[in-house]
């Protein structure tokens, strides 16, 4: 990740977040979940670039099951023992999110 954003990678990954392209959106939030994983420093760059917000709404409202499904991968990558984290998602009212998942028709969506 730090090489990632070190060569200024971090911040387009995210604007593909947003593509309207739901193939695109699902696989960078597939890379947001690799860079982000057991690494706070990393989870930190990627608060600070504004990637939450994308990854909340692809999580909530994304019209491709594909990229709900990794945007909920990688919201947990970012949140996990992640303070800042947490309490975004809290206040963006994940655990609704959550609830949604666990009550959709999709196996995969509820793992």
């Amino acid at each position: 990740m730090l090489d990632l954003h070190s060569v200024g990678g971090l911040v387009p990954v995210i604007r593909y977040l947003r593509n309207t392209n739901a193939r695109i959106r699902a696989k960078a939030a597939d890379v947001v979940t690799t860079v982000v994983q057991n690494n706070p420093t990393s989870q930190q760059l990627v608060m600070e670039a504004s990637g939450f917000e994308p990854l909340v709404s692809n999580f909530t409202s994304d019209p491709d099951l594909t990229a709900r499904i990794k945007a909920l991968g990688a919201l947990s990558s970012l949140i996990r023992n992640n303070k800042p984290g947490v309490a975004a998602f809290r206040l963006a009212n994940g655990y609704a999110g959550l609830r949604d998942a666990l009550n959709s028709e999709s196996a995969r969506f509820q793992r």
